[in-house]
């Protein structure tokens, strides 16, 4: 949402409709328009409200990141993300990358959908431009609907929705992150076979660079019992 219009929204929301505030989200992204006099913008905002204080659907395990280092104590499955989350822009080189002036990472959209809904509940995007939301849906088990003003978005989205599925065009860097401290064999070999299924499920291409990081910090001799569930193993990395 444009910084802008961001107050306005929230006012909204809360004091018109009134709904309860629960997040403010910053996404965060490294490139971005470039100016010449001032800041120039690096982040959107996401706001997050709901019909109910404290009855509403948040499910934290479907979007938890690996932690840096690995505590008993601690969910095995990570840490919460925080409201601050980087996701690069779907540059024009990347081949999912649609002809649409504000077209949003599928991993941006990737975390909402698996926090805040249910499989086989339904999505309503109102402003569907790219079909970023309902490919999102659709590969997630939900169901979508989306409605644009502009036939030549709706018509974009049906091409997309009809496409092979290769993975998501973006991710957020920790999840191909490998905590420290795995130090016993038997707790590392469960947390490294299923980490593709905690965080990476969506995002084939990832796999070989987790792969590689595991090797890199415990050693492939050490790997390659937790590993071996994978189709191929990179030759790179000791």
């Amino acid at each position: 949402m444009g910084m802008r219009y961001i107050s306005y929204i929230y006012m909204i929301l809360e004091q018109e409709l009134g709904m309860t505030f629960q997040s403010w989200i910053t996404w965060f992204y490294t490139q971005g328009v470039g100016k010449t006099k001032g800041f120039s913008p690096r982040h959107d905002d996401i706001l997050m409200f709901t019909k109910h204080k404290s009855n509403f659907i948040f499910h934290l395990d479907a979007i938890r990141i690996p932690q840096k280092f690995y505590r008993s104590i601690n969910n095995m499955r990570g840490a919460n993300p925080g409201n601050v989350w980087e996701f690069s822009h779907v540059h024009y080189c990347n081949k999912n990358r649609k002809s649409h002036p504000t077209q949003k990472p599928e991993g941006l959209f990737e975390r909402m959908v698996l926090a805040s809904s249910n499989a086989s509940d339904t999505v309503l995007d109102p402003f569907v431009g790219s079909g970023t939301l309902l490919r999102v849906c659709q590969q997630t088990g939900r169901n979508g609907i989306g409605i644009d003003i502009n036939p030549e978005y709706t018509t974009m989205t049906e091409e997309r929705l009809s496409e092979a599925f290769t993975g998501f065009d973006s991710i957020d860097v920790r999840m191909k992150r490998v905590p420290n401290d795995l130090n016993h064999p038997q707790i590392r070999e469960e947390y490294l076979k299923n980490h593709t299924e905690w965080f990476l499920k969506y995002h084939p291409d990832a796999v070989q660079e987790f792969m590689q990081e595991a090797y890199r910090k415990y050693g492939r001799t050490n790997m390659d019992n937790a590993l071996n569930l994978f189709d191929s193993v990179p030759e790179t990395g000791t």
